[in-house]
């Protein structure tokens, strides 16, 4: 089977709201309208009401409730509001399905992508992009486990007890993998190129033709995630993390480590969307 024949199993391809379609538009763009875009983002009730709780929630509270997504602006900046529209719209753009932890294969990508954007904050790079990008990362598992066939996930399920990682696994049963097929969704949504190989090249950054640095935040931010989950020591993590990818990004191991709480603490704030 090949990734197209994978896709047209879908009965409808998963679509994200508008708005946040948009709101990619503005990364990078210097002149956006960013009242008009907070006004589009109002007239979508769900990520709206998601995004005000959020906003008055004791991680992003400054004191008096919020009560309009322009007084979300105002108070928290358009780029915060922006990460919180994002992580609402992408969360909310895949239906619950059963036999799935939905809770936490959201959780998890909210952590993957507050610490990505925490990383790239330690850089010169875009936070945003690198936020929105992890949080599309591992999309591709939600496609294969929508359209697949339960005996191949029992396949993948037993080849990743044995010791295989997900990419092996799928990779061994399907002929491709996860971030393969997000990278389609990605070009299906019409995302642009380096969104595109970001998810594509997340598996192995540097081996990929051209760099992408988003590829390789997602890359560290996922080792981060699953050491921190694992409740590794920072021995075991500085023997095992990628000093080269690090070294390419200009990331300081000491730094990361620093800001570890912070990291995690945004992610916590971001889970509360799925309640």
């Amino acid at each position: 089977m090949d990734i197209q024949t994978l896709f047209s199993k879908l009965d409808k391809l998963p679509t994200i709201p508008k708005v946040v379609q948009e709101l990619i538009q503005t990364f990078n763009n210097d002149d956006a309208d960013i009242v008009g875009v907070a006004n589009k983002i109002a007239l979508d009730p769900v990520i709206s009401a998601k995004v005000l709780r959020l906003v008055n929630s004791a991680h992003f509270s400054r004191g008096k409730d919020v009560s309009s997504i322009e007084d979300a602006v105002i108070r928290l900046g358009f780029n915060t509001v922006r990460t919180l529209v994002m992580a609402s719209g992408i969360s909310s753009s895949f239906k619950h399905f059963d036999n799935f932890d939905q809770k936490a294969f959201w959780a998890d990508t909210f952590r993957v992508a507050s610490i990505s954007k925490s990383l790239a904050k330690q850089t010169s790079h875009a936070p945003d992009t690198a936020f929105t990008c992890a949080m599309l990362h591992n999309l591709g598992e939600l496609i294969i486990l929508i359209a697949d066939t339960e005996e191949d996930e029992q396949r993948i399920a037993a080849k990743i007890e044995q010791g295989l990682s997900r990419e092996e696994a799928e990779a061994q049963v399907l002929g491709f993998n996860y971030a393969e097929v997000g990278a389609e969704l990605a070009k299906r949504w019409k995302f642009s190129d380096s969104f595109v190989h970001a998810i594509e090249d997340q598996l192995t950054p540097l081996s990929a033709e051209t760099f992408n640095e988003d590829a390789g935040f997602i890359c560290m931010a996922s080792f981060f995630n699953h050491a921190w989950q694992q409740d590794w020591s920072e021995e075991e993590i500085s023997e095992q993390y990628n000093k080269a990818l690090a070294i390419r990004l200009d990331l300081s191991l000491s730094n990361i480590l620093n800001a570890k709480e912070a990291m995690l603490e945004e992610s916590k704030a971001l889970i509360d969307l799925l309640d």
